[in-house]
């Protein structure tokens, strides 16, 4: 099994618990410096989209209870339209 790791300019999906899901983007990391491993997701929800700083140790933790998808550009697309 390959373990999903985060990655700038791809797409994902978060699953609540209730199975609602969110799209969003890996918009850039910092790889030094104070911030070292932060990145910015843009979220795509049904009221817009918005930016949410998130850290790399946090997004490994939704992969671990499995919350987390990667998804192809086009199904990225459908959630934001």
């Amino acid at each position: 099994m390959v373990t999903l790791k985060i990655k700038v300019g791809h797409y994902y999906a978060y699953a609540y618990k209730d199975k609602h899901t969110i799209a969003f983007a890996v918009l850039y990391g910092f790889e030094r410096g104070k911030n070292k491993d932060v990145y910015t997701l843009r979220l795509y929800t049904s009221n817009g989209d918005f930016e949410f700083p998130i850290k790399e140790s946090t997004f490994d933790r939704w992969v671990k209870e499995g919350r987390i998808t990667e998804l192809t550009p086009e199904e990225a697309l459908d959630y934001a339209l």
